[in-house]
């Protein structure tokens, strides 16, 4: 599924107050029916609108889903915005990177996959609407954009989802970060997008008792602190997952910043935080999912991995 946005796909859902035939779409957007209909039929794909047919006249209403009414209400709400421009093309995927969280520079481009100069522009064009913030080196999307975010993290799980839907119909959505997510599945995929994470790769470098199969979707690479946070956010109260995850980070030296950088974007900041405390102090911790550190111990020995107290 295209995730992108159209000038012309925005201002289709803005028109969407009641049920518009394919002609009267056509007419107030100043298009051909034929070019109305190839939009209508992407914003179907996307889950913005439904079509139907009475006789030979094709209607076309918003859809229930979700992401489609935010988008239709923060259209309506926010009119003096020029969002039919904002929330376009590469806009909306760099939008959507935010959505989940600040970012520096590189991981915006990295994550948002676009050049550049592209991420430049773009964020030239939202500063002069205040639609984003650099503070420390990073940028985020501002406290007063909460509608915009909110849309932007349905519209992502409707990607994930329906993505997910397409590549592996057995496949079990875990959370979307952006237009890249997370998810399990019973049996391996080979899929040009699809990287092995969490405990899946974790496996590589600590053999594990189970086997565990953690995708995550996406074409860039990975990095190991992301691959560690992974396998928290899919059984964060795990103590078998938790105590993997120590051992990774001391076998790995892990970028300690970094991994909980990456952990509050996932709303996970707290056992990370727990998870950084035990290694740093071993002693015994107050949650009840975290793992005993003499049992962490034992685990470091029997894999050989160093440690200090």
């Amino acid at each position: 599924m295209n995730c992108n946005l159209s000038a012309l796909e925005l201002r289709t859902i803005s028109l969407l107050d009641t049920t518009l035939s394919i002609s009267e779409l056509a007419k107030k957007n100043s298009v051909t029916k034929g070019y109305i209909s190839r939009t209508t039929a992407s914003l179907t794909n996307k889950g913005f609108v439904e079509i139907s047919k009475r006789g030979i006249t094709k209607k076309v209403a918003l859809s229930g889903n979700l992401h489609a009414s935010r988008l239709k209400s923060l259209l309506q709400r926010r009119s003096y915005m020029p969002l039919a421009e904002l929330l376009q093309g590469s806009g909306l995927q760099i939008l959507a990177v935010l959505s989940s969280g600040s970012a520096d520079f590189t991981r915006l481009k990295d994550e948002s996959e676009v050049s550049e100069a592209t991420l430049w522009r773009w964020i030239k064009k939202f500063k002069e609407h205040a639609m984003i913030l650099s503070r420390n080196d990073e940028y985020e999307l501002p406290h007063d954009l909460g509608d915009i975010r909110e849309f932007l993290e349905y519209y992502c799980s409707y990607f994930a989802v329906s993505t997910l839907k397409e590549i592996s119909p057995s496949g079990n959505f875990i959370a979307a970060k952006g237009f890249e997510f997370l998810f399990t599945l019973e049996g391996e995929i080979l899929h040009e997008n699809v990287r092995q994470s969490g405990l899946n790769a974790i496996s590589e470098k600590i053999p594990l008792m189970l086997t565990e199969n953690h995708y995550f979707y996406s074409s860039r690479t990975l990095s190991r602190e992301e691959i560690a946070v992974h396998a928290i956010v899919i059984n964060p109260h795990s103590k078998r997952n938790l105590t993997y995850v120590m051992l990774y980070i001391l076998m790995e030296k892990l970028d300690r910043d970094l991994f909980l950088k990456i952990a509050k974007r996932y709303r996970m900041e707290d056992i990370a935080v727990s998870v950084l405390k035990l290694l740093n102090t071993w002693e015994k911790p107050e949650e009840p999912y975290m793992p005993d550190p003499e049992y962490v111990k034992e685990k470091l020995k029997e894999y050989k991995i160093q440690w200090q107290e």
